[in-house]
């Protein structure tokens, strides 16, 4: 049996014992196994939409600016582990993108109109860890989008699909870097970027669950669209004191510390960084506006390279910002079972939805991720 689905079953169990029946497992399969395979989208972006997503595969969409949002997809009941736990998405060419299950069998849904959401994949490749079964992707964490190609990375191993679920190309560290003089390495909740078209590379960022080696994780780079990856040694990052986010704006890179007081900045594909440079802020949420970076937290603040910082508007929320390119904000947080936008960058917010959260034991049922793109009409 492969490493990764070993570590698929002791998450599955984890969660199994902690708030889900046999019952309830069932039938979210059943759920997951009734929806209809993909690989036929025709994508055609012409419409401006936003979407964002929670657990539960909960799935809103807006296409009037962020006026009014519709509930197009549900899934069943989720938490932080389970079939239905969702915390991330992504867009790319037409095409928006959410991975559904963490810690147990994961999927990934696409829509090419918002509204109408299948399994991104055809069925034409079936990964090792799906078993057998065409709707299974390796455990995702993350999932990031460029040059036509969809990246899922998570535990210890990639996904990529370069023609919109048609077919998919797999990537396992198990043993990739054997003969690397660093020696064994663990990682684990692997969170992807695309650096911009200048480069056409792809960064996932992971943490580091070894007793040794760096503080702020571990990065990995494609720079053939995920077919396969190679573990940096990134120069410049060892004041950090542990992972946080990493983002990416017009091909500058900004990583932040857990916290996100401090941030690091590199414009050569993470393979050297300048810092650490303080941000004025802590318990932020890293986003990208516009050609800003944004940290949502106590006080929030923004730069335009990373390296020096001033206050945003007091009204800023905590929470991720996900900016349309007329400048419209919508803002989302897992504590909060609510959307708000703001017109005026941020100086004013307004409630333009909320919804009752499931009443599931294992995490907080708030808006996980979100993403604004074009769709089809």
């Amino acid at each position: 049996m492969r490493p990764t689905f070993l570590i698929s079953l002791v998450f599955f169990a984890v969660s199994l014992s902690a708030a889900e029946s046999p019952e309830v497992v069932a039938a979210a399969e059943r759920r997951r196994e009734s929806i209809p395979l993909g690989g036929d989208f025709n994508p055609n972006p012409t419409v401006a939409a936003f979407v964002v997503a929670g657990h539960g595969g909960r799935i809103l969409v807006s296409k009037d600016d962020a006026k009014t949002w519709t509930q197009a997809f549900y899934g069943a009941p989720g938490a932080d582990h389970g079939v239905w736990a969702t915390r991330t998405m992504t867009y790319g060419d037409g095409l928006f993108v959410v991975a559904v299950g963490w810690g147990a069998p994961t999927s990934w849904l696409a829509s090419d109109d918002g509204v109408n959401w299948h399994h991104l994949t055809s069925g034409t490749t079936v990964l090792p860890e799906a078993k057998g079964n065409p709707r299974i992707m390796p455990g995702t964490w993350g999932l990031a989008a460029g040059k036509g190609t969809i990246v899922g990375t998570g535990y210890m191993t990639m996904a990529a699909t370069p023609d919109g679920g048609k077919t998919f190309t797999g990537f396992g560290m198990w043993g990739s870097f054997k003969d690397d003089p660093r020696g064994k390495f663990q990682t684990h909740h692997l969170d992807p970027i695309y650096c911009g078209d200048a480069s056409g590379r792809f960064l996932a960022l992971g943490d580091n669950r070894g007793k040794e080696g760096p503080k702020f994780g571990h990065l990995f780079a494609s720079d053939d669209l995920g077919k396969t990856w190679k573990w940096l040694e990134p120069r410049g990052l060892e004041a950090s004191t542990g992972r946080g986010s990493l983002v990416v704006k017009n091909g500058l890179l900004l990583m932040t510390d857990q916290e996100g007081s401090n941030a690091w900045t590199s414009d050569d594909g993470g393979e050297t960084w300048e810092g650490p440079f303080p941000t004025g802020t802590k318990r932020a949420v890293l986003s990208v506006v516009g050609d800003e970076f944004w940290l949502c937290g106590k006080p929030s603040r923004v730069s335009t390279d990373g390296k020096t910082w001033s206050d945003l508007p007091a009204a800023v929320p905590n929470g991720q910002i996900i900016a349309s390119d007329q400048g419209t904000l919508v803002s989302i947080h897992p504590q909060r079972f609510n959307i708000l936008r703001s017109a005026d960058r941020g100086e004013s917010w307004e409630e333009v939805y909320s919804y009752q959260p499931d009443e599931i034991e294992g995490g907080a049922q708030g808006l996980r991720d979100g993403a604004f793109g074009r769709v089809a009409p």
